[in-house]
């Protein structure tokens, strides 16, 4: 599907998705109102999609892949000389999943569907925080007014944030409701089979062979919704409000659902195989239908920041992330070397053992266990939860122990456990450790840093986008870790904080969109790096 800008798009764009499994309407020339269920399961691919495959080279930013040497520099990017257009259809794909979910919450508002409303409002807060933070100021009350505002006005970063938070209380209170009418006596059978079959994220319909418990599946979207709200609470640490923080997270631990734990990844599966168009979002990167590697197989490759620290810190993961050379060695690049070597002698994406690219049929993580677990933990050694630091040290240690367990799916999961404590004890499996600080938790005296930067190495290739807030907002990792990249020349000699607004944006909404120029993109981030 041809993505197009936010301004005009059709109602065969708000129900039509590029999966051929997801298609609506059996004529694309006479679409029709369709039931918000059958919608529900083509936003939550659409938001899959939009995960696995939006913002790509952000890992390149952030030292995970490399450009191979095999082929010509990538000025733009290498050099940070990013124009407009470099996001174009990234931005495009958002806006048509976000119409989508707007679609879904009013229909369920009309037709008092309480748990339609909640998921929409809570996928509405997560991908809107996503374009707050990669181009700050975007259009929010407006966007989807096509009727009076053809050309949307744009709302301040935070405002959007603070709205947001606002929403996800507002979907806990639906999914309450959505549970209680589950629940209830008179509830037909049929609903709660419909409701289930479609909810592709913790429902029957993500390929369950048995109904879910409703009032289970409620819990589990408000666990997610909780895990979200303390992500963008997190965010914005440098700027919220202490009472609003406080009173926020105070509302969290009076739901009672708590937060997305070990093993309870949301994850998106609407039947993804090895087939045309039916591959899991992010394996489709690299892989062709047929099984075969795709051009970005081949493009993608190792980056050498990231090697250096799972050598360094004696972590197997290296293993998982990149396929081996030979052995258990791994090879790459940095990022605009001139003298970046070919495919030969460099690894690609996705790992020999486990990782990132196990099986076209692969969930899609939306929001992983092993983030969530790591959320909490800075949100603890903050002081915002409570447990002090011995608790934030566990939770940081879980983090990666379940980043471990998910990269390696073939292994046993207490083996994979072992492995962890060992990598965290010092005892690298691969090599000895030479750079104890970002291991040996008592090693680092600053323990946001320790968090901050195991997590940055666990969400190689898994989320990029929260690995770029975090170094934006924190500062880690440290240059010692990454740095910029090795191209001969930069606009500027820092890592870009934002993107620019999309050039389709400037050609059909140039009086609303924020005048901003190349310097920008080192001297303008979204709100909460400010």
């Amino acid at each position: 599907m041809k993505k197009t800008s936010i301004l005009f798009i059709p109602l065969l764009l708000l129900f039509g998705c590029k999966k051929s499994f997801l298609d609506i309407n059996q004529n694309p020339n006479q679409p029709t109102t369709v039931t918000p269920n059958v919608v529900l399961s083509a936003a939550l691919a659409g938001s899959a999609e939009n995960v696995g495959t939006d913002f790509l080279k952000v890992n390149n930013l952030m030292g995970y892949w490399s450009r191979s040497g095999n082929y010509v520099p990538d000025a733009q990017t290498e050099s940070y000389n990013i124009p407009n257009d470099y996001t174009d259809a990234d931005w495009a794909d958002l806006y048509n999943t976000l119409n989508r979910y707007d679609y879904i919450e009013k229909q369920g508002q009309m037709n008092n569907l309480p748990f339609y409303i909640g998921v929409a409002k809570t996928m509405k807060a997560f991908h809107f925080s996503t374009l707050v933070d990669v181009y700050g100021d975007v259009p929010y009350t407006d966007a989807f007014n096509v009727k009076t505002s053809v050309q949307p006005k744009y709302d301040k970063g935070q405002d959007i944030y603070n709205d947001l938070i606002k929403q996800l209380d507002s979907a806990v209170s639906y999914f309450d409701k959505a549970k209680a009418a589950y629940t209830a006596s008179g509830e037909p059978s049929s609903v709660l089979t419909t409701d289930d079959q479609y909810d592709i994220m913790f429902g029957r319909g993500k390929g369950g062979s048995s109904a879910s418990a409703a009032s289970t599946r409620m819990d589990k979207w408000v666990a997610f919704a909780n895990t979200l709200k303390l992500k963008l609470l997190l965010h914005e640490y440098k700027v919220i409000d202490p009472g609003f923080r406080t009173a926020e997270i105070d509302s969290i631990t009076a739901n009672g659902r708590g937060f997305i734990g070990a093993n309870q990844s949301a994850s998106i599966n609407p039947g993804y195989q090895l087939s045309t168009d039916k591959l899991n979002p992010f394996v489709g990167n690299f892989q062709t239908a047929t099984g075969g590697p795709s051009n970005n197989a081949a493009y993608f490759r190792a980056n050498n920041y990231a090697i250096n620290f799972y050598i360094n810190t004696g972590d197997e993961r290296q293993v998982s992330f990149y396929t081996v050379l030979s052995g258990v060695t791994v090879g790459g690049n940095f990022e605009g070397d001139p003298q970046s070597v070919p495919n030969s002698n460099t690894s690609a994406i996705g790992g020999t053992y486990g990782g990132t690219v196990k099986s076209p049929s692969q969930d899609q993580l939306i929001i992983s266990d092993f983030e969530s677990l790591f959320i909490q933990a800075e949100a603890t050694e903050r002081g915002w939860l409570p447990g002090g630091e011995a608790a934030a040290r566990s939770l940081d240690s879980m983090a990666v122990t379940q980043n471990f367990i998910y990269l390696d799916p073939d292994d046993d999961a207490s083996a994979d456990a072992s492995d962890a404590a060992a990598y965290l004890n010092g005892d690298g499996l691969l090599s000895a450790p030479t750079d104890l600080q970002y291991v040996l938790w008592d090693d680092q005296p600053n323990k946001i840093k320790f968090i901050i930067t195991q997590k940055w190495a666990a969400l190689n290739g898994i989320d990029w986008v929260e690995a770029w807030t975090d170094y934006r907002r924190t500062g880690f990792p440290t240059s010692d870790v990454l740095d910029i990249s090795h191209a001969p020349s930069h606009v500027q000699n820092k890592i870009p904080v934002r993107f620019l607004y999309p050039q389709s944006e400037l050609n059909t909404n140039a009086a609303n969109v924020p005048q901003l120029s190349t310097a920008d993109l080192f001297n303008n981030p979204p709100f909460w790096a400010k």
